[in-house]
């Protein structure tokens, strides 16, 4: 019918997220205390102690809206109810309390083997899959050969999904979920693994479908991807929103609430694991002086504290920075929303036999906790890259 999405939405439809005070309880159950001693004290105590019932809060009065247009990131720590709230979105849970308005077709990038069957073939699982998004048959049966295409899994067509690598089970799982436009597009995480060929076709399809989305709701810690892609922001904090706004103060304001965390010796535990974050920055000049090579630019980290670690890779090998300068950049700063305004550098490395720039081979700037575990590629600024192009055309 034209006009409509596979999912029998009028495409000419705004879409549209209300949250009103929702809140999600579930619950947990717990065993009581046993103080019994010996082995056939705890075995009896564990066999006829029933245990007890408890509701737990994940979203207290949760409130945000998003209409079209809007790029929503996600911000908050660890158990912070992210993933949480992207699954209430989707339906997957259903608020206790409060008023919740999805409107538009919604697709979440959250569990790339809902629907799957190991016993069932790679075609079998393309319905399977296809249907538990809420595709309609006919419209899979058009897209088995491109979906094929795309994750490369021809001859495995008819083989048992059980058979397949978990690099092709992710591929095949991506492109059911992406076969389709949606209205509404929810993500945890961005995709961020699989071979160079698949990720570079990955990677220009999900440009696509954000592009394409009317809403974009996006859970990570990539403080970069977020700046680049939203323009607004929430802040959960056990459950709560404790910010709702644009992006830019949403970045600043997730950085205080982590260096408040911090100062009250409250353990900030993200993404990365304990005491980790991601590191993002970007080298913006590098110069030939002498036997030295002059490079300058800007690093921070997911959790707004400046990383202190910076490494040139060149020719195969790593060259720590020496003689590193901390300067403040405002604009960085303002852009990230950053606390520490020092994230700017200014250092020299020593690189073994250089006498011009374009000898300099698959150049990465690395930043990291400290030198020796520097391994986070930093961006490279346009101009960089074009005077390494044009030096290496003159060597």
């Amino acid at each position: 019918m034209p006009g409509t999405s596979p999912y029998g939405f009028d495409l000419d439809m705004s879409a549209v997220i209300s949250a009103d005070k929702v809140c999600l309880d579930v619950p947990i159950y717990l065993q009581r205390e046993n103080n019994a001693s010996g082995w056939s004290g705890l075995l009896l105590g564990a066999a006829f102690q029933v245990p007890q019932r408890r509701l737990v809060r994940l979203l207290d009065e949760v409130c945000f809206d998003a209409t079209d247009g809007d790029r929503v990131a996600v911000l908050g720590r660890n158990g912070a109810g992210k993933s949480t709230l992207l699954r209430m979105l989707n339906r997957v849970y259903q608020p206790t309390s409060g008023n919740l308005r999805v409107e538009g077709s919604c697709q979440a990038l959250l569990n790339m083997s809902l629907g799957f069957n190991g016993e069932a073939t790679v075609r079998e699982n393309i319905f399977l899959r296809g249907v538990a998004m809420g595709l309609s048959a006919s419209f899979l049966r058009d897209h088995v050969k491109p979906i094929l295409d795309f994750s490369d899994l021809h001859e495995k067509v008819h083989h048992r999904l059980r058979t397949l690598s978990s690099g092709q089970r992710m591929r095949l799982g991506f492109a059911i979920s992406t076969s389709v436009q949606h209205d509404i597009m929810l993500m945890d995480e961005w995709v961020g693994a699989g071979d160079a060929d698949f990720m570079r076709k990955a990677k220009e399809r999900m440009r696509s479908r954000v592009g394409g989305s009317k809403i974009v709701v996006l859970a990570s810690h990539s403080v970069g991807l977020l700046r680049d892609i939203c323009n607004k922001a929430i802040v959960l904090e056990r459950g709560r929103v404790v910010y709702a706004g644009d992006i830019t103060s949403g970045l600043k304001f997730y950085h205080e609430l982590l260096a408040a965390l911090r100062a009250q010796a409250i353990h900030v535990e993200t993404e990365q694991g304990d005491g980790g974050q991601l590191v993002y920055g970007c080298l913006e000049s590098l110069a030939l002086d002498g036997a030295r090579l002059r490079v300058r630019g800007w690093v921070s980290g997911s959790e707004g504290v400046v990383p202190q670690g910076l490494a040139l890779q060149a020719n195969g090998r790593n060259f720590p920075l020496m003689d590193v300068k901390r300067g403040k950049r405002q604009d960085v700063a303002r852009h990230f929303g950053l606390n520490d305004q020092r994230c700017g550098f200014d250092g020299w490395v020593e690189v073994p036999g250089l006498k011009a720039v374009g000898d300099l081979d698959e150049l990465q700037m690395l930043g990291g906790e400290s030198s020796e575990s520097a391994h986070t590629p930093l961006r490279i600024a346009p101009a960089v890259v074009a005077a390494l192009k044009s030096a290496s055309r003159h060597v």
